[in-house]
């Protein structure tokens, strides 16, 4: 199987300004609504294995770095996810294999609280059906458990506090025709299976590169925080948020003066609650080609989210010049309340560990 041209476009695209050969990062005008601005780098990590030109992006969560094989394995015990730690360290690899299963692709994996591997994918099963699967496996790597999702095919993960399993992704039939009242968000228990669905896919599609609307998870965003689950909506550019405590859903608008002239390629949440997004360059004819990190600022009764820049990230693409070094490139993911980022000077195999710092006392 190959991987998706997007998946392999986006990486080429950090890769190109981590390496040298893409325009200068000058910084632009600081804004009254910065969020703060991007410290030093506090540490630095290198995932040769996991990070390299032309591969398969990794997934980021938790502190750690998951490897996955995108080809079809038809082989129990043959390893198809690769760990690793906070400190580059490969601390265990993942024998993904639905219970039932004659062979199986991954599409998305993620941590689990205590560093165990969730993995979402389809699977050819032993009596010839295709089944969508999340699984979970133990420390050491085996799989101990699975939930055939149906029709929901996955394509973003992440496990909440208490162990269930947040999902974003699509239901379609065996024809590929949208099901319009399945929801594109959808809550699991590993035990019990469907707990809960959000965001009904006819809400959340639009007229992108179409001539009806329509909607797709890739390149929308799903992560898990303490008491909340963020969301970013690519077709209908919205930030969502459930409460876990309510499960009350909430959307927003994002600021169209930052957000409709770049493309979204990473979303975070702290342990503190802060979420925070990246943007790549998406150039459009008369509007500045720019990439920075925001802070989202979204508050009930408003219809519209801030995004409010770092500063310090926030640059612009001017053509013919050498990336400044430690120059913001992405946003990878959090480590608790630390970001995890590309930034040039360091090398497309090594991740920078940052914070956003409030001021210059914090």
């Amino acid at each position: 199987m190959k991987p998706k041209i997007q998946t392999f476009l986006l990486f080429a695209c950090a890769i190109s300004c981590l390496s040298g050969f893409s325009p200068a990062l000058a910084q632009a005008p600081a804004s009254q609504a910065d969020a703060g601005r991007i410290s030093d780098t506090l540490k630095t990590v290198a995932y040769p294995r996991a990070l390299y030109p032309n591969g398969l992006m990794p997934d980021w969560d938790r502190g750690f770095v998951l490897h996955y094989e995108f080809e079809e394995n038809d082989t129990p015990d043959t390893p198809m996810v690769e760990v690793y730690d906070a400190e580059g360290v490969r601390v265990r690899e993942g024998r993904i294999w639905p219970k039932g299963a004659a062979a199986v692709r991954i599409r998305r994996t993620a941590a689990t609280h205590e560093g165990a591997i969730l993995a979402a994918g389809w699977a050819i099963m032993q009596d010839k059906s295709i089944q969508h699967y999340l699984v979970k496996t133990d420390l050491d790597g085996a799989t101990i458990q699975t939930l055939l999702t149906g029709s929901f095919a996955s394509e973003q993960i992440c496990e909440a506090p208490e162990g269930t399993v947040w999902s974003l992704g699509k239901s379609v039939e065996p024809d590929g025709t949208p099901q319009h009242d399945v929801g594109v968000l959808q809550h699991f228990s590993l035990e019990k299976g469907l707990l809960h669905s959000f965001l009904p896919v006819g809400t959340v599609e639009a007229l992108v590169r179409s001539n009806k609307p329509w909607f797709s998870p890739f390149l929308s965003f799903v992560r898990c925080g303490k008491n909340k689950v963020s969301v970013y909506l690519n077709f209908t550019n919205e930030y969502a948020e459930v409460d876990t405590s309510t499960f009350e859903v909430t959307r927003w608008k994002l600021d169209a003066s930052v957000s409709l002239q770049r493309d979204v390629n990473g979303l975070a949440i702290t342990d503190d609650g802060r979420v925070f997004m990246s943007f790549d360059p998406n150039v459009k004819p008369g509007l500045p080609p720019l990439r920075g990190l925001y802070q989202v600022k979204a508050v009930a009764g408003r219809p519209v989210a801030q995004l409010m820049p770092v500063s310090g990230t926030v640059n612009a693409l001017e053509p013919g010049t050498v990336p400044t070094p430690e120059s913001f490139v992405m946003l990878f993911g959090a480590d608790g309340n630390h970001l995890v980022v590309w930034r040039t000077g360091y090398g497309s195999s090594t991740l920078c560990w940052v914070n956003v710092v409030q001021s210059d006392t914090d």
